[in-house]
């Protein structure tokens, strides 16, 4: 029809939510977050000084460190995972549990720590990175589980239905 303009309507692509846009955002920066905290523990593993003034860790400090590496890469998997597809075959419960840890644990060694910092009369230049670097993470990985709570309803739905039976 002349001067008639229709609208084709696409079904073949939905567009992300707000939400679920921000929690893939969010998510993969939680992911490149704990690669780039775990590599850092690697270079310290290895024999890196960046940040203890030229002297070498001691045993103790040598296995927390080796924990932190473990511990970097599993926050990786859990990021990944509340973002991706084959994320969807763990139990939702499980991944909102490891989120909020992680927001937790992090977000209070970071405020203790800047606050610590703030104390000290001649504090570490190294310092003044690395503790907003852990608030940063604990914000990062409360942020994710947040949105993963409230773009992931219809999964919600259906766990407690299987619930319910």
């Amino acid at each position: 029809m002349k001067g008639v303009i229709t609208i084709k309507k696409n079904n073949d692509s939905h567009p992300l939510n707000k939400s679920k846009q921000w929690l893939y955002f969010i998510g993969y920066a939680a992911f490149a977050w704990s690669i780039l905290f775990g590599l850092l523990h690697i270079y310290w593993a290895v024999g890196g000084t960046l940040g203890f003034d030229g002297r070498t860790m001691s045993e103790v400090l040598f296995m927390i460190n080796l924990a932190a590496i473990f511990l970097c890469f599993l926050a990786a998997f859990i990021a990944l995972a509340l973002v991706q597809a084959w994320g969807q075959r763990i139990p939702s419960w499980f991944l909102l549990t490891a989120a909020w840890i992680a927001c937790v644990v992090l977000g209070l060694r970071g405020g203790v720590g800047i606050i610590q910092s703030m104390k000290l009369v001649e504090p570490a230049p190294l310092l003044y990175i690395i503790e907003p670097f852990f608030l940063l993470g604990g914000i990062l990985f409360g942020l994710s589980a947040f949105l993963y709570m409230h773009t992931n309803t219809d999964r919600r739905k259906i766990n407690s239905k299987e619930m319910n039976v």
